[in-house]
């Protein structure tokens, strides 16, 4: 994907999704209710309400789930020659760090994939390139995994999207002769993930991580928060990659 394209795709996603499609819903209402006020705060009290609702536990939940599929439940890595593990972003500007590092959603993915390579004994690859600037992620997932333990045997880092990881996998593993791999990543983002790389050639088993069981609802869950917002964005965002997906096939 060239430098344009993907430039457009995040502006488009970032346009598209909370919070700041709700932030410029309610601004387009106050807005137009300078002339049109009853239209106009219809407009930004849908968009508070979808900001609060959003926002809460008990529909982020349900959002995050809904993103499962059968096929992203755990599956057992039986004939998998490699492990591949699809990073999710980094955090820069660090002095603990020395610069840089994975961000929390990369390291739970790392610490999920070392867990399965201590106990399966398979080589490792990492996925991830540079989006914004700084080092390369995948290098950054190599250094991560080195804290668990384990030596990364191949290091993508190129890739700036889940397609690029599945194509620039498939390519460095085809030169090793991998043809099954065992596929970590979310379970929200693994029925994506899973897709990209069946359409790279590759035929990955899903082992996922952070798979939430659905809970009892309580009046707490009713408040809201920003990690239920995220959720809330990061599970509307890989509806919006399925979309996506479906037109490019």
């Amino acid at each position: 994907m060239d430098s344009l394209s993907f430039l457009l795709k995040k502006l488009l996603s970032f346009m598209v999704l909370p919070p700041a499609s709700l932030l410029l819903l309610i601004a387009a209402g106050l807005l137009l209710s300078r002339w049109r006020r009853r239209s106009g705060m219809v407009l930004a009290s849908v968009g508070l309400a979808l900001l609060y609702a959003l926002s809460t536990p008990m529909l982020s939940g349900r959002l995050e789930r809904s993103t499962y599929a059968d096929d992203t439940l755990p599956g057992v890595p039986a004939g998998a020659a490699a492990i591949v593990v699809l990073g999710a972003g980094i955090q820069d500007n660090l002095v603990d760090y020395g610069g840089d590092t994975v961000n929390g959603w990369a390291l739970e993915r790392v610490r999920a994939g070392a867990r399965l390579a201590k106990q399966s004994g398979l080589p490792v690859l990492v996925s991830g390139g540079v989006v914004w600037g700084g080092r390369p992620e995948g290098v950054l997932m190599a250094e991560a995994m080195q804290d668990f333990g384990i030596r990364v045997r191949w290091i993508e880092s190129t890739s700036r999207d889940t397609a690029d990881n599945a194509r620039m996998s498939a390519a460095m593993l085809g030169e090793a002769g991998i043809h099954r791999v065992a596929l970590v990543t979310h379970a929200m983002h693994m029925r994506r993930s899973l897709a990209e790389f069946r359409r790279a050639g590759l035929d990955p088993v899903p082992m996922p991580t952070l798979i939430r069981r659905p809970g009892d609802d309580t009046l707490t869950d009713l408040l809201p928060g920003t990690r239920a917002l995220q959720q809330s964005a990061w599970a509307l965002h890989e509806w919006l990659g399925w979309l996506a997906l479906a037109l490019r096939s």
